[in-house]
């Protein structure tokens, strides 16, 4: 019988570099968009 212990801790993460690198882009794109004025609040770039 093939032991399956370490598997679960891959899979993880995969979900974590995922949501990692699509809340980064969001986050990025959220400050593009305030920074130009599209939307209505301003989020700077660096926070300060």
């Amino acid at each position: 019988m093939v032991s399956k212990r370490g598997q679960l801790g891959i899979i993880e993460f995969k979900y974590f570099m995922t949501g990692l690198f699509i809340g980064i882009i969001i986050a990025f794109v959220l400050v593009l968009l305030g920074t130009t004025g599209v939307l209505p609040f301003k989020i700077p770039w660096v926070c300060g």
